[in-house]
């Protein structure tokens, strides 16, 4: 297989950081070209030290960060820190989560894009060592010095990217966008927002990387599919999730999933999502399913599609999703 596919592994998972240190090489050696940590209540930055010491080539990063939960300069600080642990092959992937789940974590709300563009070029302004720091509207940062100069001023700097308003922005400033929840039409649509984005910036359009998350769960029975629909729940309490889950064009409404949710029942909520939602985001069978819905999306203008395995009755199957995959994507 040629196209390159990365990998994800989520801190809410709970492993320890050894065993996520531990999948990350064993992906690298099954071929998988990236590996990536997504953070829920954990850090994510924290737990790419441990992949980056335990693989060689593939790139390291965050898919993403909440940038909320940290002043940038402390961002740049960690990107550079890692960068350098990883001789090189760092990604720095920065995201603004949803006010909801800000809100719980004592975060005033904000505005996402004049937040992120401003937060990014602070970043960007700490690894080049600007003498004159950073003066906006949201963000001020005087010089700030390093214990040790970057090993890359230009370290590759992502946004997560939903709507069309943060697509247009990370195809004007990121050096990469990850998509998420999105069905490979609608990433096709996303694709074409970031390049044009960037040919209207007098950017390369090819030079911005798309990443797109691909949820999965590997196995064919009905645990596989109560897994896609768990994963759902996530999701659901987003702002734009009427938009997403494809309410808006028509689809089934998720609002008694939301009502179940707000109750604390999140069993109900799972088996309350229609499972053609569900199978929509969350592909799930064996390796060739997955590796069939990876292509859809590159297809579709993707550069590098990103499996992230769902739990399934507590067993996230990182271990059987690596192990499916090598040998077909080397």
């Amino acid at each position: 297989m040629s196209m390159p596919l990365g990998l994800s592994i989520a801190s809410h998972s709970g492993l320890p950081p050894a065993k996520v240190g531990a999948l990350a090489g064993a992906a690298e050696l099954a071929g998988f070209s990236a590996v990536f940590v997504a953070e829920g209540h954990g850090d994510a930055l924290a737990l790419c030290h441990p992949v980056a010491a335990a693989t060689r080539h593939a790139r390291v990063g965050t898919a993403i960060a909440n940038a909320a939960l940290r002043p940038p300069v402390l961002a740049a600080k960690t990107a550079a820190q890692l960068d350098q642990a990883s001789n090189g092959r760092f990604i720095l992937g920065l995201g603004v989560a949803n006010s909801v789940m800000n809100e719980r974590f004592g975060i005033a709300p904000f505005a996402p894009l004049a937040m992120i563009e401003e937060y990014t070029a602070v970043v960007r302004a700490v690894l080049a060592g600007s003498p004159t720091g950073y003066d906006g509207q949201v963000f001020r940062a005087g010089m700030v010095p390093l214990d040790s100069p970057p090993l890359r001023a230009e370290l590759p700097i992502y946004l997560a990217a939903l709507g069309p308003r943060m697509l247009e922005l990370a195809g004007r400033i990121a050096d990469g966008v990850i998509l998420n929840l999105m069905t490979p039409a609608q990433a096709d649509a996303a694709v074409s927002v970031v390049r044009a984005s960037a040919k209207a910036a007098g950017r390369d359009p090819e030079s911005v990387e798309i990443a797109c998350v691909v949820h999965c769960c590997l196995g064919s029975d009905a645990l596989a599919a109560a897994a896609a629909r768990a994963a759902v729940l996530r999701y659901v309490m987003h702002p734009a999730a009427p938009r997403l889950f494809g309410e808006l064009d028509g689809g089934p409404s998720l609002r008694g999933v939301q009502e179940l949710v707000l109750a604390g029942d999140r069993a109900a909520a799972a088996d309350a999502v229609p499972q053609q939602v569900a199978d929509v985001f969350v592909v799930h069978g064996g390796a060739d399913e997955c590796l069939a819905r990876a292509s859809e999306y590159a297809a579709a203008g993707v550069d590098l599609p990103v499996l992230f395995p769902m739990p399934a009755d507590g067993d996230w199957g990182y271990e059987k999703t690596i192990a499916a995959m090598a040998g077909k994507i080397t």
